[in-house]
């Protein structure tokens, strides 16, 4: 669960440094994966955003996971792009940290070709996040992704206006129940409001009861 401003007793498990970049100490033992943020490690001769990311990487030595985007919305060098997340992805395993690329709505990541050649290239792993795929697509990422997948973000769709919440799961178990059945089953409810947040858990709550 992720949220824009955190508030103290929520349970939290995952920080996004592209919000919010001093992590509050009371909330610090919750956390166990983060979300960087978005940087440019695809041009060449351009080494600010990977040396931020060491950085980061060195701040939270007790991590499970890092998700980070592939660019920042411009077209990617890609023998660059290759050197870098190898680079990164050596460097987090130095402190048991597994280095995750997130599929996106546009651009090279949003390619899931582009996504998995990179993950198998620099065995890194994939965050895969159901909202940027369109809804009739969405089993063929996970079957292009397969045991790649390290997490997944969870919520309906995102549009223009930013991450929708699901009212029911209709249109989400198809997706859930092929999750599930690749062992992808670390999620995380991608969403910025606490009402819709805990909504969203009790509709997976119950989801999950009923899918044993």
């Amino acid at each position: 669960m992720r949220l824009k401003n955190p508030e103290n007793n929520f349970k939290f498990t995952d920080w996004g440094f592209h919000f919010c970049e001093t992590i509050k100490n009371d909330l610090e033992d919750s956390i166990c994966g983060f979300h960087a943020p978005i940087v440019d490690i695809g041009t060449s001769n351009n080494n600010f955003g990977i040396e931020k990311l060491k950085n980061i990487i060195d701040s939270i030595p007790n991590a499970d996971y890092l998700t980070i985007h592939l660019h920042n919305g411009l077209k990617p060098d890609y023998d660059t792009l290759l050197n870098n997340v190898s680079e990164l992805t050596d460097y987090a395993k130095k402190s048991n940290i597994v280095l995750c690329i997130e599929n996106l709505r546009y651009g090279f990541s949003a390619n899931p070709e582009n996504v998995i050649n990179i993950a198998d290239f620099t065995d890194c792993d994939i965050t895969f996040d159901i909202g940027h795929v369109c809804y009739e697509k969405r089993q063929e990422y996970v079957d292009i992704f397969s045991d790649r997948i390290y997490n997944v973000h969870v919520y309906e769709l995102e549009n223009e206006t930013g991450h929708v919440a699901p009212k029911d799961l209709k249109n989400l178990t198809p997706i859930l129940d092929k999750l599930l059945n690749v062992g992808a089953n670390q999620w995380l409810i991608e969403l910025m409001d606490i009402g819709e947040i805990k909504h969203t858990e009790l509709l997976l709550h119950k989801y999950i009861k009923e899918h044993k």
